[in-house]
């Protein structure tokens, strides 16, 4: 995909896609796809899915809503099919298609789209690597923005990480959520996400309140195993816990990493200010990693390669003071 620099656009939905699993859009499309379907009496929302290749869960959700709601006023983004074709994040040979948006030539591909179709919202679906509960991810707390990820969930994330995300450069021109659906394993993933598009199409604008009571949480830093060397030789073995303690507190003193040894080291970075604040949260106690305050995590993964493509987990806090 680094090659790429633009997408295909087309202005129907094939009928033959309805049948097409995420693993084999390959052989339909050729790249990165715009299905612009927008109605003349009706304005449109815009919706990704598949920037990650192994997160497969918005396709199905994505083609069951077109096929059973033909009339629906939208413009869908279908990003990476080659990595959806190796189930894989992205291609090692390529870039992560949701950092890319606020780099050339995809954040003025982008802009352009966006002046052009003038949606009312945006939705980005993503599967997390392991067990979490669903959740959305903002980059502002507008209140349109809340009102907005309460169609989705109880729990939302603020993050001023932005990554060159999609979610953020979406949200530059409309209320912007990208929705986290736990893993492709979650039998509700495909259901939860295909209820939200059959909420928004209904409703064609932005809730003028909150449906429910959010809890809200802030990224405090990002977690990441680094290392000089090539390949994943020695490590670090994590706490068996982690993978089930998603949006629960894990106390000073817990044990972050049962087994850390050199070249390894664990770090916790701010991008947004590129900032390093590792000794504020860990420490090295006889070959283990431990906490030095508590802390809430989030989206971890002890799979080497998806944290080296990512992280490993997101550090976060709960906020107290936000109304909804």
């Amino acid at each position: 995909m680094a090659a790429r620099v633009n997408w295909d656009l087309q202005h129907e939905f094939p009928a033959e896609l309805f049948e097409v699993e995420a693993g084999d859009l390959h052989r339909v499309l050729s790249g990165p796809t715009l299905f612009d379907l927008r109605r003349a009496d009706k304005q449109p929302f815009f919706v990704a899915t598949l920037l990650h290749g192994n997160e497969q869960s918005g396709w199905d959700a994505v083609r069951k809503f077109l096929r059973e709601t033909p009339n629906a006023s939208l413009v869908l983004l279908v990003g990476n099919v080659a990595a959806a074709a190796a189930n894989m994040r992205h291609l090692l040979d390529e870039p992560d298609f949701n950092r890319i948006w606020r780099q050339p030539p995809w954040a003025e591909l982008l802009n352009d789209l966006l002046r052009d179709v003038n949606p009312w919202c945006g939705i980005d679906i993503h599967n997390n690597s392991g067990p979490n509960p669903h959740y959305s991810v903002v980059t502002n707390l507008e209140d349109n923005t809340l009102a907005l990820a309460s169609l989705f969930s109880d729990k939302l994330i603020f993050t001023s990480h932005t990554l060159d995300i999609l979610g953020h450069a979406i949200a530059q021109h409309c209320p912007t959520l990208t929705i986290e659906t736990g893993s492709v394993a979650d039998p509700s993933a495909v259901t939860r996400t295909y209820d939200l598009l059959k909420r928004l199409d209904a409703l064609g604008r932005v809730p003028t309140a909150t449906c429910r009571a959010l809890r809200s949480y802030e990224t405090l830093g990002i977690v990441k195993a680094e290392s000089q060397q090539d390949g994943f030789a020695n490590y670090p073995v994590f706490a068996a816990n982690l993978a089930h303690m998603s949006f629960k507190e894990l106390s000073k003193d817990s044990v972050f990493a049962e087994c850390i040894a050199e070249p390894w080291r664990l770090s916790v970075s701010n991008p947004s200010s590129e900032l390093d604040f590792t000794e504020e949260y860990f420490e090295r106690r006889n070959g283990k990693v431990v906490l030095k305050q508590n802390v809430v995590l989030s989206m971890f993964t002890s799979d080497p390669l998806l944290a080296s493509q990512d992280c490993v987990c997101y550090l976060l806090r709960e906020l107290n003071d936000l109304h909804g």
